[in-house]
């Protein structure tokens, strides 16, 4: 199941970014567009450094939206890889497939699927289903607030398959996106995730985003991501409870 799951990904995406933590943040993937109609991009970058080690990255992902006028639909397919010397120091990926139906100009309900993958945290695969009500609190000009309350089901495999967790969370968020100015955006994205009916081995998450746009279609891109999982250091304790990444580059937009 493993080794489809890659193949699928690397058909997909010839390489990814942003794949590295435990949770994906949808929120700064999220996009307002004046029009109804087709949305596409696509990331692409890499690098190879020789001296005492050889060092190779790759990193891209690839998303399609799409407007209508009472719903949305956003698809994500994300892989990311860093070998030093033929051993992976990165190996992870994602697919995310979202819809969204308004019920007015606040409120949208929203349902997902996930699957992920993350060789580095013993991850060997993840799916999720979800559903649930999000809520736009405010709305300044292109600076926005949101929350969100969501059911999940969470399916893990990790260490190989030997260990399986089936879980029903709550996700719970608030997101923002700011503008100091016209060409920068500054956004951050804190989850919670307890496992339901006794919030046990809650998953706290926080991301922060931010983009400089250089052209019309060219932009700076950083992002800080940190995550606190209890569940998987439970059965493997050389997991560490809590993970970040910090990712950089260039977004080309079509």
């Amino acid at each position: 199941m493993n080794w489809f799951f890659r193949l699928v990904f690397l058909g997909l995406v010839l390489a990814g970014t942003h794949a590295s933590a435990q949770i994906v943040n949808i929120e700064d993937q999220r996009k307002g567009f004046d029009s109804i109609g087709w949305y596409g991009q696509i990331d692409l970058g890499g690098s190879l450094t020789r001296n005492v080690n050889q060092v190779v990255t790759g990193n891209g992902a690839i998303r399609i939206d799409r407007k209508g006028n009472t719903n949305s639909l956003l698809g994500i397919a994300d892989y990311k890889l860093v070998q030093v010397s033929g051993d992976n120091a990165v190996n992870a990926g994602f697919g995310h497939l979202r819809h969204a139906y308004y019920l007015g100009d606040k409120w949208r309900w929203e349902t997902f699927g996930q699957l992920q993958y993350n060789e580095q945290i013993r991850l060997q695969l993840r799916g999720l289903l979800g559903t649930g009500p999000r809520l736009k609190l405010l709305s300044i000009d292109d600076n926005r607030i949101y929350i969100g309350t969501l059911y999940m089901y969470e399916y893990d495999e990790v260490a190989e398959g030997d260990i399986i967790y089936r879980s029903h969370r709550l996700s719970s968020y608030l997101s923002f996106n700011v503008y100091p100015w016209e060409q920068l955006s500054i956004s951050n994205t804190t989850y919670y995730q307890p496992i339901l009916p006794d919030f046990r081995l809650p998953r706290l998450s926080t991301v922060t985003s931010l983009s400089l746009q250089l052209t019309n279609r060219l932009s700076v891109q950083t992002r800080f991501s940190l995550t606190h999982d209890p569940l998987l250091n439970q059965g493997l304790p050389d997991v560490p409870n809590t993970t970040y990444d910090w990712v950089n580059g260039l977004r080309y937009q079509f």
